[in-house]
């Protein structure tokens, strides 16, 4: 680049970036200016706003004098003060933010005296209201005075907003034209810059150009030297080399290469590779050329070439002009490590075969011979195995032992077999299980020891942690067992509270509640010409509430004997128990119009007196929800065979019944989500809580009769389906629908009791069907 160039350059990239920088910074300065604008225009807007809160809460306050005027609530006074607040805050607010308005503060000075004057007369005409002296005139003159005042205010108002208005319309104009000056004065001082940096970057390209064309013809010369240099060096290295341009054809050919293609290396030159050595596609190093070529990276491989029965070494070098490779014949190395390896591996694989280690000793049992094995297992060195050396792998505390056991058996001339814990290459001890074998000559004198160490660590770990899980689950058991002997106790200390308070309901409760309904009914009759309308009505509520109460108690009553003072399971036939079920519902039955059929029931092992309580509750459940067409009830009971989760062990017929009556756990839960999509409904706690603990889980045939009870009533939404069973849970005021809202929760637990499930499925306005297990015996 000439001088003039340079001066050039400089110069217009230093004009652009002064004039960047200054128009960086005036811009920085404009848009402080900019921001500080922005600042009053919002301050501007603020005072506005709180014109109009002014506005707004004057007109709040004649509302709401005008509604005490006309109503008298405290509520329309305190309104009325707490809008006066407003005010005062208000005007606070417009004259602080006027503060550097002279004329905006003196109107503020003729509106605040005007405002308390009107607050006078309004206050006045408050204190007359309430002392009920406000007449019309009064009304009327202080009326006058009010409207005088709000037109005086309104117009001081109306010319601090007008005033604050204009201020904002000539804040914005000035913020306008600012932006606009900003805008033009950036966008000036950024087109000159970049057509001074378009210049500066077309003078650069051009002298690049002209040093590019110079570069390249010293790039030329200096590799030709370099080749010539190259070449030099190529002939006097060991290696043979070839290059290949990206046609594949020889550019250059060393001495030592053509000595092993027995070719002259000028006679190569300039012909293709694949054409002079056809029998080399599909070798190996063929496809590692391409792949080197393809890829643009070194590859380093050995390769066995069939056709010259030779091992070649390749060392490719990929360029954009092609592949530079060194290769060397190392046929004589390749055949030596392939017989090491195949010795290596022979006699691994008899080691593998036999043991972790192979040792051999004298007859005095001391290492004489180098162990190869032993060495590789405990990393000790030829001269630290000689002798006793060996001993130093054994664990410390497995020494004394281990050398007893040998001493022992060699003296003995007897077999050498013991365990101990070995440490290997990597410095962890592990276990191992020792066998050695003397040799002996005809006369039985010992020649030499023969044996082998065999890996056992794993086993050995293994046992360790079987007898630490042993120890471990006899102290979880013993944990669990003095666990559940607590809870037990403590479910028998709530279940002897429960059934006090069972006797308390049943005696003390119930008595209170007859007093009350007998004393009311005699109340009713000896002064009914006494008693109005609305007392008969009230004395109806009283007598109601108590049945009601007393019907509660009798029904939270059988929901907690069903565990407690429930019979044993005999056989019961459940048509017989249907048909008490029915001569209880007569009358319901006869009223309802309903017409109830079944198909054959089983015999089945149950408690006969819940069995009737169970069908009477489903069959008074459907007449009570039903419809206004004719009532159909269905009953039917089907038998079915079905995998369930039952406890370990068979219970026989008596331990059964045992545990129905309160005496033993619950019963077994059956698995039926095979019959219905629907599964059953999950447990809700009862009142009385069994003391076993459960027992393990097996998986066992159980055979079952699955009831259902089908009805065309009413029917239950889906997402009720789940809360029907719980206690005191209802769907509808007892003005629609009667009851206490315990009947299906005492069906729940007497189907539970008899190690069985209910649930329900229905569609709403088309019927309900409820579904019940029971146990086969």
């Amino acid at each position: 680049m000439n001088k003039l160039s340079e001066k050039l350059v400089l110069c217009g990239f230093s004009f652009a970036l002064l004039l960047l920088g200054s128009v960086g910074f005036i811009s920085y300065l404009s848009i402080q200016k900019l921001n500080t604008e922005k600042r009053w225009i919002i301050h501007t807007y603020q005072v506005i706003e709180n014109i109009d809160h002014l506005k707004i809460s004057f007109a709040n306050v004649i509302r709401t004098h005008n509604n005490y005027i006309f109503t008298s609530r405290a509520s329309e006074q305190e309104d009325y003060q707490q809008h006066k607040q407003e005010i005062y805050h208000i005007l606070q607010n417009i004259r602080k933010l006027t503060i550097d308005n002279v004329q905006q503060q003196n109107r503020l000075a003729h509106l605040e005296p005007l405002i308390s004057k009107k607050f006078f007369f309004l206050d006045k005409a408050i204190d007359l209201s309430s002392q009920q002296k406000l007449d019309k005139v009064t009304q009327r003159v202080l009326s006058e005075q009010n409207i005088e005042l709000r037109g005086k205010i309104q117009t001081i108002s109306q010319a601090i907003e007008d005033s604050e208005k204009s201020l904002l319309e000539q804040r914005t104009r000035e913020t306008d034209a600012l932006f606009q000056r900003i805008i033009i004065m950036i966008g000036l001082g950024y087109s000159v810059s970049c057509f001074l940096l378009v210049g500066v970057y077309l003078l650069l390209q051009k002298q690049i150009s002209i040093n590019k064309a110079l570069s390249q013809d010293t790039i030329r010369l200096e590799k030709q030297a370099a080749k010539a240099k190259i070449a030099d060096i190529l002939e006097t290295v060991t290696d043979a080399f070839v290059s290949l341009d990206s046609n594949w054809c020889y550019t250059y050919v060393n001495q030592r290469a053509g000595q092993i293609f027995h070719r002259h290396p000028a006679d190569l030159v300039g012909k293709n590779i694949w054409q002079e050595f056809p029998e080399g596609v599909g070798q190996k190093f063929y496809h590692a050329y391409h792949q080197a070529m393809t890829e643009q990276r070194v590859i380093e491989m050995e390769e066995y070439y069939p056709p010259w029965n030779r091992w070649f070494e390749n060392r490719i070098y990929p360029s954009s002009e092609g592949l530079s490779i060194f290769f060397q014949d190392i046929t004589r190395r390749k055949l030596a490590e392939i017989s090491l390896e195949k010795n290596e591996k022979r006699y691994r694989s008899l080691v593998n075969a036999t043991a972790q280690a192979v040792w051999t000793t004298n007859a005095d049992g001391l290492v004489v011979e180098d162990m190869p094995s032993w060495r590789a297992l405990t990393g000790q060195s030829e001269t630290d195995i000689q002798g006793w050396g060996w001993l130093e792998a054994i664990h410390p505390e497995d020494r004394e032992r281990t050398a007893q056991m040998w001493t022992q058996a060699v003296e003995t001339k007897s077999i050498y077999q013991m365990e101990h814990r070995i440490r290997v290459a990597d410095g962890i001890y592990r276990f191992f299980s020792v066998r050695g074998v003397p040799i002996l000559d005809d006369n039985k004198h010992i020649q030499e020891w023969v044996g082998i160490s065999t890996d056992i660590t794993e086993r050995r770990l293994a046992e360790i942690t079987l007898q630490q899980t042993k120890a471990e689950l006899e102290i979880k058991v013993q944990e669990r067992t003095a666990e559940l002997q607590n809870i037990n106790q403590e479910l028998n200390r709530s279940n002897q509270e429960l059934e006090q308070f069972a006797y308390i309901a049943s005696h003390d409760l119930q008595e209170p509640l007859r007093a009350v309904t007998g004393y009311t009914q005699l109340l009713a009759q000896e002064y009914a010409q006494l008693f109005d309308g609305s007392a008969q009505e009230y004395l109806t509520y009283i007598v109601d509430g108590a049945k009601r109460m007393q019907q509660l108690i009798q029904d939270l009553l059988v929901y907690s004997r069903v565990g407690t003072r429930s019979q044993a399971f005999t056989l019961t036939d459940c048509h017989t128990a249907l048909d008490e079920a029915m001569f209880n519902l007569q009358l319901a039955i006869a009223e309802s119009n309903a017409t109830i059929t079944h198909d054959s029931l089983p015999q089945l092992v149950a408690d006969k007196t819940q069995l009737v309580q169970l069908f009477q509750n489903l069959i008074g459940n459907a007449i009570k929800f039903r419809r206004q067409e004719p009532l159909t009830i269905h009953i039917s009971a089907v038998r079915q065979d079905v995998e369930n989760k039952g406890t370990r062990g068979q219970e026989d017929k008596e331990t059964r019944r045992q545990r129905d009556n309160g005496t033993t756990g619950q019963g077994e839960n059956t698995d039926i989500s095979s019959f219905s999509p629907h599964p059953p409904l999950s447990s809700s706690p009862p009142l009385l809580l069994s003391p076993s603990p459960p027992l393990p889980i097996l998986r066992t045939q159980h055979s079952q009769w699955l009831f259902s009870v089908q009805d065309n009533g009413i029917g239950i939404k889906s997402q009720y389906l789940e809360r029907i069973f719980e206690i005191f849970r209802r769907l509808h005021t007892r003005r629609q629908f009667p009851g206490t809202g315990i009947g299906l929760a005492i069906c729940k637990k007497i189907v539970e009791r008899h190690g069985g499930t209910i649930w329900a499925e229905s569609q709403l306005g088309v019927g309900t069907t409820f579904y019940f297990t029971f146990p086969e015996d």
